[in-house]
């Protein structure tokens, strides 16, 4: 697979979240189920955009009414997703909890079904989460019986402040990625934190087929997620790399002053595109990875079924899966 489909800066109709440029080159023309999306990449930085995409008002819709059901086909989480996000949420804790103080306030934007957000109150953690999916959030309040607000992050209130912010899987779906994180550096307290997780577009684990999807209107590599949130006044202080799915975890602090790093993407367009030319369908599929995949997810999926059925509630799911943690470690 070649990806140097066309290099033009006329059909920009996007300017890079980033940088502003507008000279870009088309990676793809499909989605990850073979629907028509086209993906650019920025040539002079290397963040990774859908353009064109539908309006903000389409986007605020589908987010809010459609897509959970589009992505997952529920409205509202089975004991299967209970189970697995509360692995996560487990995960992403260890990731952070370095940072955590005693006192500390923590707001989860994106919250889903709200499993991150009682998981974190089960070990005594002031959190709280906004969710525009209102399936999920009805679910996180009424069945979680946990604080998360259908809402929007770039309807937040200035007036609230946060220690801690974490956005899972998140910036890759908003429309102004640069200034959602000028909105939520508003938010956090001085010297506070911002964790964010993300898909890598330097990822070489998954089919080359499946990188592209409708609902993520950015791709990030280590290098362009740096560089947004330090021009937003954030410093990187941890960067890890999942091994199996090569999703990207940074931890920022906030800093005062507002720096301007795009000297340091030289180089990153380049980077990327040969990544991604690389990674091609034959390379991918003559390697052990897919199939090992597929087992992997067999095993998971059994072992799934066997631990759910042990339990009647979905709080009791969680709070197993959260074993030894369930104790305050602050």
């Amino acid at each position: 697979m070649t990806i140097n489909i066309e290099k033009s800066s006329a059909d920009c109709t996007i300017p890079c979240n980033l940088c502003g440029s507008r000279s870009i080159e088309i990676i793809s023309l499909k989605d990850r189920k073979g629907d028509f999306l086209r993906t650019v990449i920025c040539r002079y930085c290397g963040l990774i955009w859908s353009d064109p995409r539908p309006s903000e008002s389409k986007i605020r819709y589908f987010y809010s009414k459609l897509y959970r059901k589009d992505y997952k086909g529920i409205t509202q989480p089975k004991k299967k997703h209970i189970y697995r996000d509360a692995k996560e949420a487990m995960r992403r804790y260890l990731f952070f909890k370095d940072i955590l103080g005693i006192n500390d306030s923590v707001l989860d934007i994106g919250a889903g079904n709200g499993v991150f957000v009682y998981f974190l109150r089960q070990l005594d953690i002031n959190a709280k989460g906004v969710e525009p999916d209102e399936n999920h959030s009805k679910y996180a309040k009424t069945v979680l019986n946990v604080p998360v607000s259908t809402l929007f992050s770039k309807d937040i209130s200035k007036n609230e402040s946060f220690n801690i912010v974490t956005l899972h899987h998140v910036l890759e779906h908003v429309t102004d990625p640069a200034g959602e994180l000028k909105h939520i550096w508003s938010i956090i307290d001085e010297n506070g934190y911002l964790v964010i997780e993300v898909p890598n577009a330097e990822d070489i684990k998954q089919d080359p087929n499946n990188r592209y999807h409708k609902a993520h209107n950015y791709t990030f590599n280590p290098d362009t997620l740096i560089a947004l949130g330090t021009k937003a006044g954030f410093k990187a202080i941890k960067c890890e790399t999942a091994p199996l799915n090569g999703n990207m975890s940074i931890i920022f602090q906030k800093h005062q002053s507002v720096n301007n790093c795009l000297a340091k993407l030289s180089g990153n367009y380049l980077k990327i595109t040969k990544i991604l030319n690389e990674h091609n369908n034959i390379r991918h599929f003559k390697s052990a990875v897919p199939y090992k995949k597929v087992i992997k997810n067999c095993f998971i999926a059994i072992k799934e079924q066997v631990e759910i059925r042990k339990y009647q509630s979905d709080k009791q799911i969680i709070d197993a899966v959260a074993g030894g943690e369930a104790t305050p470690q602050l």
